[in-house]
């Protein structure tokens, strides 16, 4: 009956000794996956911050913002004013016409 429980105990001793090694060798996968999974995380914090810092303030586009309407009404003021000038040169030009028109007149009359 001792030889029988020494068996046993040895057969159990050594499915405990391998499973030890079992687990182990699973905690290290894991510990290894762990390890990666923080790395990645770590990763994953560094592009996020990349992204924070590239990333345009609500300021900053409202800044932007007035800057262009500014420049926009500056443009338009300018338009407005040329127009004004080629109305002007029109109506030179017309007067300039009927002016040399009026000469030939004169001209053919004499």
């Amino acid at each position: 009956m001792d030889d029988k429980v020494y068996d046993l105990l040895e057969k159990l001793y050594l499915e405990v000794q391998e499973m030890k090694v079992e687990l182990k060798t699973e905690i290290q996968e894991v510990r290894t996956e762990v390890h990666g999974l923080k790395l990645e995380v770590k990763e994953l914090k560094l592009d996020v911050q990349q992204i924070k810092d590239t990333m345009v303030t609500k300021e900053e586009l409202e800044l932007v913002s007035e800057e262009l309407k500014t420049e926009i009404q500056s443009v338009y003021d300018e338009l407005k004013e040329l127009k004004q000038d080629f109305r002007m040169i029109e109506q030179v030009t017309y007067k300039n016409a009927q002016d040399i028109a009026a000469m030939k007149a004169m001209k053919s009359a004499v």
